[in-house]
């Protein structure tokens, strides 16, 4: 099993170059081995350890990181001899920018990380470069992290099946307290393709696979050869496999250093889930599948995440996080979710038009050939995916994908139609969430509400002046209000003895309970012109208590002169029912029906009940409901838009 074909001494990294590089021209193969790119055919003479005394001529560079540093050169000087604990320096992160002066489509970025420290130590490069190439993203600004594939919107992108391909969701994720690709050393590679592959391998279902070392490694145990060349083959016309960097930004960048040592690639069973061991990041995770099925792709995408997780963590690691930069990687383009939801879709005519482009950017969308990055589309075939990485969230991203694909679907067909589509593009923009969410914002189901309505479906009490609505449901004010034209059971009570008013008002429940939040509906209301209505709601059980001098009349009044000491009797032992037909005939009655509610002690009710409770609420109740068993058994449904499920 540790026997293998002899090779001469100095024939792999870290001291030679593999079997499956030396073939390779010879500006690939300078960056393949252990040193620093240096190669002069390709204007890579930047060092990649130490930073010349002076910024060399910028004149003719064009990349983000570059522009930072023509607009403040002094930069350089300050940050040129700091290093990071783990000793890498701002040569290394640079030395890829200043080789390469721009690309003649894409701006690039210029600079990569060596570690994580590297976005602290060296973050007055960083920071503008990442405000640059993510549309003002500040120093200070917050990076929201949602995994949970219930925030998705449940729309399909294509329901006739006619335009879409294939759909992928990508993203990267770096293990902590390892350099990063350009600056890990041999060693270090190594031993992330262990960790990370310990992790691949502990999923089950159908994550489960196979990890395939690239044809010519001799790291993983497993296979000490690496995939074989017809594995190599398959991956190939597939699409699924990375092979040697053949890009001078990545050469620079270091990443391509003893080549194919430690890289691989894990895929399952049904090939519609694979990860790329130790490329340009880390991990590289890829969802797919034929079709739309956007659900299926993120819900396998997390699962496999939060399972590699688990597994690093208890190997003493994680991935690499905070709450400004979102999830750490290599290139700064790729910060926060790192998240590319992309989608093969033909649409000939929407991209035939001159503004294609800046459509796709007002729908928060890229378009790219189905070659790659820089590639052209001959046939009106476009991998569409999100514009955005760092910012917004995993799931609010794959929603503007999901809303914006669907978008261009639907206006192809009413080209195809012979329709304009001018006007609805004018009038249509990326996909938001409607004020996030509650507590702190409205659901996107309310938003297209009239605004008398809205007001009463966010985290405030519910304040409208055109409907009258103006008594607060907090705090008492200190006088009764005018009631003289007020006609419910409360509002009667008080009309009778107002007295109560101010016996009352500053009163509590024990879970904090105020009479103004049990007696705004009854102010707000005055009365209604048919039915009289209570004019009265409790926020807990203990509100008929504290407030019994209020409560006991109105509840005597509207139930026929019930005693404020009267016991009510509860029989729900069927048996004692009347055994007689209603109808007999089956000619009169449609339908029978009984109802009631229940309240679960402990929690407030709904009108005082928080956010969190309601949650709570659901969870226990609905955990009651999915219990019952016989034809009492079903299923829960939350309400549309609903995320607490």
């Amino acid at each position: 099993a540790n026997t293998k074909a002899w090779e001469p001494a100095g024939s792999y990294p870290p001291t030679g170059l593999a079997a499956t590089v030396v073939g390779l021209p010879e500006w690939i193969k300078a960056g393949c081995g252990d040193a620093e790119y240096i190669c002069a055919e390709k204007g890579a003479t930047f060092p990649g350890d130490v930073c010349p005394a002076s910024l060399p001529d910028l004149s003719g560079h064009n990349n983000f990181a570059t522009d930072v540093l023509k607009a403040d050169p002094s930069l350089y000087g300050k940050l040129k001899d700091r290093k990071t604990e783990k000793g890498v320096s701002l040569a290394k992160c640079l030395k890829t920018g200043i080789d390469n002066k721009g690309h003649p489509n894409i701006k690039t970025v210029g600079l990569v990380a060596g570690d994580e420290d590297s976005y602290e130590v060296f973050k007055d490069l960083f920071d503008p470069v990442i405000s640059a190439r993510h549309g003002g993203y500040a120093s200070d600004a917050s990076h929201p992290t949602d995994m949970n594939p219930s925030n998705l919107l449940q729309e399909k992108i294509d329901p006739t099946g006619k335009y879409t391909l294939t759909t992928r969701c990508r993203t990267g994720r770096s293990v902590r307290g390892f350099r990063l690709p350009p600056a890990c050393s041999f060693e270090e590679r190594r031993e992330l393709e262990r960790v990370i592959v310990k992790g691949l391998m502990s999923l089950t279902g159908d994550l489960e696979g196979e990890y395939f070392p690239l044809h010519g490694s001799r790291s993983f145990a497993g296979k000490p050869t690496g995939m074989t060349e017809e594995k190599e083959e398959q991956l190939r016309k597939a699409g699924n496999l990375f092979q040697e960097p053949d890009s001078t930004l990545l050469l620079s960048s270091g990443c391509g250093r003893h080549w194919p040592d430690g890289r691989g690639i894990f895929h399952n069973k049904a090939m519609n889930f694979f990860v790329w061991v130790n490329e340009e990041d880390h991990m590289r995770i890829i969802s797919m599948e034929k079709g739309d099925n956007v659900d299926a792709i993120f819900r396998r995408f997390a699962q496999a995440t939060e399972g590699v997780a688990k597994v690093l963590q208890g190997e003493g690691h994680d991935f690499m996080h905070n709450s400004h930069l979102g999830y750490i990687l290599t290139c700064p383009s790729n910060l926060g979710t790192g998240l590319r939801a992309g989608t093969i879709v033909k649409i000939p005519k929407l991209s035939a038009r001159k503004d294609f482009k800046d459509v796709c950017g007002r729908l928060g969308l890229q378009a790219r050939g189905t070659a790659g990055v820089d590639s052209v589309s001959t046939d009106g075939r476009f991998d569409i995916s999100n514009a955005d990485r760092l910012g917004k969230s995993e799931t609010h991203l794959v929603n503007i994908f999901i809303r914006g694909v669907k978008t261009f679907i639907e206006w192809e067909q009413m080209l195809e139609s012979g329709k304009s589509i001018d006007d609805v593009i004018a009038n249509t923009k990326a996909w938001e969430p409607a004020g996030s969410y509650p507590p702190t914002g409205l659901a996107a189901t309310v938003v297209g509400l009239p605004e008398w309505i809205k007001a009463g479906c966010g985290d405030a009490e519910y304040i409208c002046a055109e409907k009258g609505a103006t008594f607060p449901g907090d705090v008492c004010p200190a006088s009764l209000p005018d009631l003289s034209g007020h006609n419910n059971f409360a509002t009667d009570v008080l009309k009778a003895d107002p007295s109560l008013y101010g016996k009352l008002k500053d009163r509590k429940t024990e879970k904090g309970v105020s009479l103004a939040k049990c007696l705004k509906t009854g102010i707000d209301n005055k009365g209604h012109p048919n039915i009289k209505t209570v004019g009265l709601v409790a926020g807990d059980e203990d509100s008929y208590e504290v407030f019994k001098d209020l409560f006991d009349p109105v509840i005597s009044a509207r139930h026929g002169g019930y005693a404020s000491d009267a016991s009510h009797p509860t029989d729900m032992n069927p048996s004692n029912l009347l055994q007689e037909k209603i109808d007999p005939t089956g000619k009169y009655t449609l339908t029978t029906r009984c109802r009631t509610g229940r309240s679960v002690r402990g929690f407030r009710l709904p009108p005082a009940c928080s956010f969190e409770e309601r949650r709570e609420l659901e969870r226990v109740i609905v955990k009651g409901l999915m219990s019952l068993t016989g034809d009492l058994e079903g299923e829960y449904f939350p309400l549309h838009g609903s995320r607490s499920f």
